[in-house]
């Protein structure tokens, strides 16, 4: 049976939503891991690494970011399947010699992404984009998905890295926007997306991390 160990924080970002059921119906062990808790990893056959109010933005970067970079790096090096979402794909986009900027403003919306990959059209959405920094990936990494801001979705040897809260329902958003300070003015209209697209994007949210989780356990 294949085992996940999840890596975010404590009290923010750290629902797994539609995550959850996805890991399930592919019976993979959950085991936690929290970065307030300076947990050490699990021994596991995956990483998955959540969204984070931190930054690894260039210039922008705490100690405890730069050690998730080289955490996320010796990772991937070694081949192992690693998922980044939101905050996990900026780390890995880093991790892989890629860029991450910080924005003149934030991108906060229920969108739908440019899609480059045939074999994953799922990846369009539309999907809940809320973020202050932007990535460019490496040359070494293939763009699966983006807006003309930044990469939102990308392959990088056996890792991939989601920018968009695929994993979020309209009731888990609204609690991590809560928890962060955001105000009802500035998440309302995407909560209220999210669940005006609530069966749609569970559907989607379903068949997505089911082709990312069979790509990254049985490739």
């Amino acid at each position: 049976m294949p085992s996940a160990v999840v890596l975010s924080h404590d009290g923010v970002a750290h629902e797994l939503g539609h995550l959850e059921p996805a890991l399930e119906a592919r019976g993979v062990t959950v085991k936690r891991a929290y970065r307030e808790r300076q947990d050490p990893l699990p021994v596991a056959d995956l990483l998955i690494v959540m969204g984070s109010p931190n930054s690894v933005a260039s210039g922008h970067e705490d100690t405890a970011a730069l050690a998730e970079i080289d955490v996320v790096r010796h990772w991937v090096w070694a081949g192992r399947p690693y998922l980044g979402l939101c905050f996990g794909a900026q780390v890995l986009a880093r991790a892989a010699g890629g860029e991450v900027t910080r924005m003149p403003a934030p991108f906060h919306g229920y969108t739908a992404l440019d899609a480059h990959a045939p074999d994953v059209p799922e990846v369009a959405g539309p999907w809940t984009v809320w973020h202050d920094d932007a990535v460019r990936v490496a040359p070494s990494s293939s763009v699966a998905g983006s807006l003309p801001h930044a990469d939102l979705a990308f392959r990088t040897g056996s890792a991939w890295g989601i920018q968009p809260h695929i994993e979020v329902t309209a009731d888990v958003f609204e609690r991590m926007c809560a928890t962060l300070g955001a105000t009802p003015a500035e998440y309302g209209p995407v909560v209220d997306a999210i669940r005006t697209d609530a069966i749609a994007n569970e559907r989607r949210a379903q068949i997505l991390l089911d082709r990312l989780l069979v790509d990254l356990l049985e490739a």
